[in-house]
């Protein structure tokens, strides 16, 4: 026999596996949900955040019961094509991913052949516009807001711009910094000049940065990830302080002002939702949100949130053999922060908030 303490041991240990297990277990006729992004990056993580508190909101309510499955595409594409295979091979209703467009564009191709639903909430690459495939999303193309962001330099006086554009994330980047620099130029913009570079272990900031301020400007437009965003702008306003700073959406979150720090005072950014909106069902889920992971939400956490609701409000409306074909009626549907479309693509028409840094927090530029 085991003395007691280490019989008390071993069943702490089997009980913490038995629960482990059971985490998210359903009943067999649950409504199964697909999860996939990169689960280290804000991106993913806050998506996987925003679609678990979804998940779990929805089974508080009587009905049908839910479970998120979870899959970690670790920015890569293969692992992206794998688990749209895992959810379909595990009978999943829709999957809410990937979170960027380049996932977005290698993950398609197997949603179609599987017919297997996704709804991104942050895959905005043009790429994938206007397409009759299975993919949806919840926030409007990249091409929108990158051309509300350079009419915004243009009223604002700039007449040059840089553009700087990591190809990491290239169907993304391509998307809106391109779509930027050719509306500035239409406006009357003496010059809108891209620069492309790549993120990863072997990038040489320094260089990056070199050609940057090497070419004169007005503002510098950053289409890049938060961390990298707050360090281009601490650079630049050591270097160029008067140089107008803007982000795009992928940018514009709070890692961007914890990295940055006092620099990002002045930088003016898109964003997806409006974190700040007065909408009772907006403070309800910031409210819910912390109180479940201890820290406010990003924009991906609201939009993965949505996408899970809005999977599943058209799962209510005509069931799940029906699904693509009810998404893909144009209609009204509702956001955190408001009313947003879907046309017969998939593709979303949803307004754009303009956000400025002040204090330290990302501010609505409210009419």
């Amino acid at each position: 026999m085991f003395p007691r303490s280490q019989f008390q041991s071993i069943f702490l240990v089997v009980a913490g596996l038995v629960l482990a297990a059971c985490v998210g277990c359903h009943s067999p006729d649950s409504v199964r949900i697909g999860f996939v992004g990169d689960l280290i990056s804000e991106l993913g993580a806050g998506g996987r955040n925003g679609a678990q508190l979804a998940v779990e909101t929805l089974d508080a309510k009587p009905g049908a019961r839910y479970e998120l499955l979870v899959q970690d595409d670790r920015n890569d594409p293969e692992a992206a094509r794998a688990a749209i295979a895992s959810f379909a091979s595990r009978g999943a209703a829709f999957a809410v991913g990937p979170m960027t467009s380049e996932m977005a564009v290698a993950a398609v191709p197997e949603a179609n052949r599987r017919g297997l639903v996704l709804i991104s909430p942050t895959a905005t690459t043009d790429e994938l516009s206007g397409k009759d495939d299975f993919f949806f999303r919840n926030a409007a193309d990249a091409p929108a807001g990158a051309r509300q962001l350079a009419h915004v330099l243009h009223d604002r006086g700039a007449r040059s711009v840089v553009v700087l554009m990591d190809s990491a994330n290239r169907a993304y980047s391509a998307s809106f910094g391109h779509a930027a620099a050719v509306e500035f130029r239409s406006l009357g913009g003496t010059t809108a000049t891209e620069i492309d570079y790549r993120s990863g272990n072997s990038l040489d900031f320094a260089d990056v940065m070199g050609r940057v301020v090497a070419t004169p400007c007005d503002a510098v437009i950053l289409v890049n990830s938060p961390g990298d965003a707050a360090i281009v702008t601490q650079h630049l306003r050591r270097v160029v302080p008067k140089v107008a700073i803007a982000l795009s959406p992928w940018g514009a979150n709070v890692q961007f002002l914890q990295v940055g720090g006092h620099s990002t005072e002045g930088a003016i950014a898109l964003q997806a939702v409006d974190l700040e909106s007065p909408l009772p069902r907006m403070r309800d889920f910031v409210s819910r949100y912390r109180e479940r992971f201890g820290e406010l939400p990003t924009t991906p956490a609201v939009q993965a949130y949505e996408a899970v609701m809005l999977g599943v409000a058209a799962l209510d409306r005509g069931g799940a053999k029906a699904l693509r074909a009810t998404l893909s009626v144009p209609g009204e549907w509702t956001g955190l922060d408001g009313e947003y479309s879907l046309d017969a693509h998939g593709d979303a028409r949803r307004a754009l908030h303009l956000m400025e840094v002040r204090n330290g927090r990302l501010e609505a530029l409210r009419p």
